[in-house]
């Protein structure tokens, strides 16, 4: 058998060798389009200047997608038998190569690779139904050409497995490539499902909800029977912050995602406002509770009044909405204009009026033309219209912030992506149910994700016990036991934390507060180490680390104040806050969580 097994990753082996021998011929051939001159190809496509962009673009992507192919040519192979009884190899990758019968994750016959091998069947674009018998189906993982995974299933018998590579390198970081092989059938349903309407994806601290949301954009952009309806240049993914937009894009193109704009709300609004000679500020004031008051005001009246008519002295329309105020907090707004520093209930207020006066908004679009033999960018002015929006954390957005998005999408697909959960709420005034916003979304189109996949079970288990709601799979490893470790100084958690360090090495580690600036002292300490990163946990939503440590666990620093002006409604929504948010920063680790302070969670959460 053994022998039997070392023929079969032979054949793979030399099988892969081919495929990229093909490949690398068809880069070749690719390449010498892209390095062409404007004359060459306007001689080729008889001076018509657009469709030699159009060309050179396609060449440019295609060059793209063939360097990806080189490293991992494809991740399964089904044997198949049609309705005519011919057999045919069909091989399934992140892009296709039909040279080699390699077809993409999104061709209609991909979902043959979640069934079982036997008599199945599958759906063209055009509703044809296909009835065909899997005979074999072989299943890999392919990383720079090398074999690290390859198993074996035939009907009626089990997966087997052929090889299977022993890693020694430890994983800190995402590979979407990997999981696009590794998809479920449930989770590919609902990347299939119908492209019109809107779609919400909910599930606790990770789930996968993410990753399912940008295979959906992947799809939607790339498969034959919705690609037309959707254009990348008109599509938008709304990110929590600079980060995580640099983190996204880095890793769409390797699903053949291009050219979407991925962005924060604030950097789309100044730039709808025109507003680019102002900064966005997250919360203005001197202490937390100043921040969180201020905060609560401005809600009050967003929600409270009517809008205040728009007006291109942006300060004469927030002073109009404003004006019932505590004298305080004008005080802090005047301040705050001096400075023109807008936070996010200034710019939804903006927004909202110059929408309700203008109907719509537009936008400066950058595109590239041939002048000469040069590629040189134009701009030209837009409405704004989006056959696809994707909206990350939707829990931390205002329910106007959500409507005027509503108001920003094309009528013909309607698609709007909601990515969170309400349970990671950690901001004042956000969305607290659907009818908030108008949002109708069937129960087919509400998907909930109930499994966490990246933390350990000791460290869901001991979330579980503080009362937090959570599902913990059977197939988790156990993980080391969360400890509580009490400390009285920043310099004791700083040495406690080096003193750990010297067992890690190549492992990201989150040192994590309430508030930034209880870190100072830790970036200083950690500036050279740069699998160190110290965040505030509101900076840490959506980021995963190996190891965390959350420090300055003080009931001082957690106190909320209870000021006599402070209504009851502002006092159960900071402490709703407040839960969620130390829910967020315990479900960053993967492996390991340490809480250092002079107090335990279980207090801080009874306050």
């Amino acid at each position: 058998m053994q022998k039997n097994k070392e023929e079969l990753l032979s054949r793979l082996r030399g099988h892969i060798a081919t495929v990229q021998g093909k490949v690398q011929e068809k880069l070749v051939e690719v390449q010498k389009v892209t390095k062409q001159s404007r004359a060459e190809l306007l001689k080729i496509f008889r001076g018509d200047d657009e469709m030699a962009y159009i060309h050179l673009t396609n060449a440019q992507n295609k060059e793209t997608e063939l360097t990806h192919l080189q490293g991992s040519p494809y991740f399964m192979k089904c044997k198949i038998t049609d309705e005519q009884g011919k057999e045919k190899d069909y091989y399934f990758s992140k892009h296709e190569f039909m040279e080699q019968s390699i077809y993409s994750w999104v061709a209609p016959m991909a979902i043959l690779r979640f069934e079982n091998p036997g008599p199945v069947s599958y759906r063209l674009p055009n509703g044809v139904k296909r009835q065909v018998k899997i005979d074999e189906k072989e299943q890999y993982l392919i990383m720079d050409g090398k074999v690290n995974f390859f198993a074996i299933e035939t009907e009626g018998q089990p997966r087997e497995l052929i090889y299977q590579e022993h890693f020694t390198r430890h994983k800190t970081e995402f590979a979407l490539p990997e999981i696009v092989a590794q998809m479920e059938k449930a989770q590919d349903q609902v990347i299939r499902a119908h492209y019109k309407g809107p779609l919400a994806i909910a599930g606790p601290a990770g789930s996968g909800k993410t990753t399912l949301a940008l295979h959906r954009v992947a799809y939607l952009t790339q498969a034959p029977d919705t690609a037309e309806h959707y254009r990348y240049k008109n599509a938008m993914v709304l990110v929590q912050d600079d980060r995580t937009r640099d983190y996204f894009s880095s890793l769409l193109p390797s699903l053949g995602i291009k050219d979407v704009l991925i962005t924060t709300f604030s950097t789309w609004a100044l730039k709808i406002l025109g507003l680019e000679d102002h900064t966005y500020i997250e919360k203005y004031g001197d202490t937390e509770e100043e921040k969180s008051w201020y905060e609560y005001e401005k809600m009050r009246a967003l929600n409270g009044q009517e809008s205040t008519a728009w007006n291109k002295n942006i300060y004469s329309v927030l002073n109009k909405q404003y004006e019932k105020m505590s004298s305080e907090n004008q005080k802090l707004f005047a301040r705050q204009k001096k400075e023109k520093k807008l936070d996010r209930f200034d710019l939804t207020i903006l927004l909202k009026a110059y929408l309700e006066k203008h109907e719509h908004f537009e936008i400066k679009r950058e595109y590239q033309k041939f002048v000469g033999d040069n590629l040189v960018k134009r701009t030209e002015r837009k409405v704004v219209n989006y056959s696809l929006l994707v909206i990350d954390e939707f829990q931390n957005y205002l329910p106007d912030q959500l409507k005027i998005f509503n108001r920003c999408l094309d009528s013909e697909t309607e698609s709007l992506i909601y990515v969170g959960d309400i349970a990671q709420q950690v901001k004042i005034g956000t969305i607290k149910n659907w009818d908030e916003v108008g949002a109708k979304i069937s129960t087919d189109r509400n998907i909930r994700l109930h499994k966490v996949y990246r933390n350990t079970k000791n460290i869901l288990r001991f979330i579980r016990d503080l009362g937090y709601t959570i599902e913990i799979p059977e197939q988790l490893k156990e993980g080391v036991p969360v400890t509580e470790r009490q400390t009285k100084s920043v310099q004791e958690e700083i040495s406690h934390i080096k003193e750990c360090l010297k067992k890690y090495t190549d492992e990201s580690i989150g040192i994590l507060a309430k508030d930034h600036s209880y870190l100072e002292e830790f970036e200083k300490e950690f500036v050279e180490n740069k699998n160190v990163h110290c965040l505030s946990i509101l900076e840490s939503q959506g980021v995963e680390f190996d190891r965390v440590f959350i420090v300055g666990l003080n009931k001082k620093y957690f106190e909320i104040d209870s000021r006599s002006n402070s209504a009851d409604d502002y006092l159960t929504e900071r402490k709703r806050i407040q839960k969620d948010l130390i829910y967020v920063g315990l479900t960053r680790a993967i492996s390991e969580l340490q809480l250092l302070g002079t107090d335990k969670v279980e207090d801080l959460l009874r306050m």
